[in-house]
């Protein structure tokens, strides 16, 4: 579990947003999560995702979610997931899920493009991806 740059709660919903996307957590199970700002202060070099929460049961980090806020460049986003799973490698080996998310200003999300981008980000780095627009919320 990271302790840095962290909030550690179990309140009923946890967001993020930044320029008009949100990433909400909403945690019916009261399970709880660490919210990591990773972005400039758990990786303050090179490319980097801008969160990731860290979902705990019994004090065992057993999902990871990493998260892009992101204008139009899905490709720069894809690479900072990448350098973040990369990062965070050893410290969530043991979760159960991990899951990458990013929430765009815009993207064709049904599209042939974005079909072929989650499913050779799911061979190369064995998560899964998901790419939303303006709103991304997940239950836990």
């Amino acid at each position: 579990m990271i302790n840095n740059c962290n909030t550690y709660t179990n309140n009923k919903l946890i967001s993020v947003s930044e320029n008009r996307r949100i990433f909400k957590i909403i945690n019916t199970s009261t399970f709880y999560v660490n919210k990591v700002v990773v972005d400039d202060c758990y990786i303050k070099v090179g490319e980097r995702c801008d969160y990731l929460f860290e979902i705990i049961n019994n004090n065992t980090v057993k999902k990871v979610f990493y998260v892009e806020l992101k204008g139009s460049n899905i490709t720069h986003a894809v690479e900072q997931l990448k350098t973040t799973i990369t990062y965070c490698k050893s410290i969530h080996s043991a979760a159960v899920l991990k899951q990458c998310y990013i929430v765009a200003s815009k993207f064709p999300s049904a599209g042939p493009s974005s079909q072929a981008l989650k499913k050779k980000f799911k061979r190369e780095n064995k998560i899964q991806l998901f790419i939303d627009t303006k709103i991304k919320e997940i239950a836990i």
